[in-house]
């Protein structure tokens, strides 16, 4: 007789920032769904930390004073006057949390920040959103759609990094297929855009394939996974 293994749980945290533009509805509204975004994840959602503030923080989009309370919260687990609003299944002193979601887009420089402040993976809405795509991907169109979107979310993010990097990071050294003065970031930035036109010629050549091909027919059908936007992507339909 086979002994099923249960699969570890995996607990994360919210966080978001209510700018002044914010209707309480609005902010209570994105919290749900991201939270349902999680749970497509395989997320358990133990609690949600929310700051009014007139912006972000530039540095790690939370206040200090926010930041320390998190920081607190991962690495003690709940505390005794949390215990009324924690899932009555759930034993306090075995959480170990997983990952923080910050329902907001943020920079690389935040989210490296927010993980040295509160001691846990961090993962902000967009990251979230193309995991999904990402995981629920099937046909080939649908696979590299999906790799160009998660793409185009890094680019800009190791723009930042090279930033960061400064002259310092440039490596003078033509060795390793670089050319000279070209830092480790700027040549993944460089594969990157490589990837992301290798990946456009593939979709072009599918499409083309489809449109030469008796049989095959396609039209755009809406989907949408538990608490996320609709989105609209290609789906194959029975030729008519």
């Amino acid at each position: 007789m086979q002994t099923e293994v249960k699969e570890k749980p995996r607990y994360a945290i919210v966080a978001s920032v209510q700018l002044p533009d914010v209707s309480d509805v609005e902010f209570e509204a994105s919290l749900t769904e991201l939270s349902e975004l999680a749970k497509t994840l395989g997320f358990q959602v133990v609690h949600t930390f929310v700051q009014k503030r007139n912006s972000f923080d530039r540095t790690a989009y939370l206040g200090v004073g926010k930041l320390e309370e998190i920081h607190m919260y991962v690495n003690r687990g709940l505390r005794a006057d949390e215990l009324e609003q924690a899932p009555p299944q759930l034993d306090p002193s075995a959480i170990e949390i997983d990952v923080l979601l910050v329902d907001h887009e943020i920079s690389p420089s935040q989210a490296r920040n927010l993980e040295l402040a509160v001691g846990c993976e961090v993962m902000d809405r967009t990251m979230v959103i193309l995991e999904i795509f990402h995981r629920n991907a099937r046909s080939r169109a649908a696979k590299a759609q999906v790799e160009i979107a998660r793409l185009g979310y890094m680019a800009p993010r190791l723009r930042e990094a090279a930033k960061l990097a400064g002259p310092q990071g440039r490596q003078r050294s033509g060795m390793g297929g670089r050319g000279a003065g070209e830092s480790h970031t700027e040549l993944d930035r460089r594969k990157v855009r490589d990837r992301i036109a290798e990946l456009q010629r593939e979709i072009l050549a599918m499409e083309l394939e489809r449109k030469t091909s008796a049989r095959a027919g396609w039209n755009g059908r809406a989907r949408a996974w538990p608490g996320c936007r609709w989105w609209v992507i290609p789906m194959p339909a029975n030729p008519r």
